[in-house]
C-alpha cells in the first residue's frame, strides 16, 4: 500500500454514517495514544480548524466494553502544543497571530510580524502527534490534503449542532486523536456560540445560542444520518 493511499481516502465522506468494529485487547485512550516522541510532554494540542463532516464508529473490546466515537474530519488552520505555567494554569498559545511593525525610518513603511514568540505546529507536525499506529488510523482517513481526523466521544458532542464549514477550536486530551473539548465558532457573527466540555454550555444557555445561530443561518441543517450495520439500539 502506498504512503499516499495510507494518508488519504478518495471515497466521498458520507457524514453520519455508522461503522462497527472490534478492538483487539482492552481499549484505553491513553494506551491507544502511545505514539509519542521520547521525552515529549503529553499535554496535547490546541487547534483551530474547519469542520466538514463526521462518521460514527462504534466498537467493543476484549472485555465487551462498548465505545461510541465520532471521527470528525477537519481542515487544518493552525495548531500549537498545550502548555502550562508553573502554577498549572494553561497558557494561551500564539496561533500565528501577527501585528504591524514599523520596518524603517519612514512612518509609511510597515510589515507584519509574529505577535510574540509563535509556538505553532505545522500540518505535518500535527499529523505526527495525532497518529496512533493502531486501527484508529485506518478506520477513518482524511479525504484530502491538509485535512485530518480526530475522535470525539459521542457523549461529548451529541449536545452540539455543528454545521459543515464552521470553524471550531479543539483541545486534545494528549498527543493522540482524542478530543477533550470543542468550541464552535460562529462564522456568521464571528463570535463563540458554544463551548461544551461534557456539561452545560458556557455563557448564555445552549438553546439561546443555538436559536441565535439558526436565525442567521436559516435553512442550513446537518445532513441526515445514513446508518450502516446494526441499529444504534443494540449498543445501549
Amino acid at each position: 500500500m502506498s504512503r499516499a493511499h495510507m494518508l488519504y481516502d478518495d471515497k466521498p465522506l458520507e457524514s453520519g454514517t455508522t461503522h462497527q468494529h472490534h478492538w483487539q485487547g482492552t481499549f484505553d485512550e491513553n494506551t491507544a495514544s502511545k505514539n509519542r516522541a521520547s521525552g515529549d510532554t503529553d499535554h496535547g494540542v490546541i487547534l483551530e480548524s474547519v469542520y466538514f463532516g463526521h462518521e460514527k464508529h462504534y466498537f467493543d473490546d476484549a472485555k465487551k466494553a462498548k465505545f461510541r466515537y465520532w471521527a470528525a474530519h477537519m481542515e487544518f488552520k493552525s495548531a500549537a502544543r498545550r502548555t502550562y505555567d508553573k502554577f498549572g494554569k494553561e497558557v494561551e498559545p500564539n496561533l500565528g497571530k501577527t501585528k504591524i511593525q514599523n520596518s524603517g525610518f519612514l512612518n509609511s513603511s510597515y510589515k507584519k510580524v509574529a505577535d510574540g514568540n509563535p509556538d505553532t505546529l505545522s500540518y505535518p507536525q500535527l499529523c505526527e502527534l495525532i497518529t496512533t499506529k493502531t486501527d484508529l488510523d485506518s478506520w477513518s482517513r482524511p479525504k484530502q490534503a491538509n485535512c485530518f481526523v480526530l475522535y470525539v466521544s459521542e457523549d461529548l458532542i451529541k449536545h452540539m449542532e455543528i454545521e459543515s464549514g464552521q470553524s471550531v477550536r479543539i483541545r486534545t486530551k494528549a498527543h493522540g486523536p482524542f478530543v477533550e473539548s470543542v468550541t464552535v465558532l460562529d462564522t456568521v457573527e464571528k463570535r463563540t456560540t458554544a463551548n461544551y466540555t461534557g456539561g452545560a454550555s458556557s455563557g448564555k444557555s445552549w438553546t439561546d445560542n443555538l436559536m441565535a445561530v439558526k436565525q442567521t443561518k436559516a435553512g442550513h441543517d446537518l445532513p441526515a444520518e445514513a446508518n450502516q450495520g446494526a441499529d444504534d439500539d443494540e449498543w445501549d
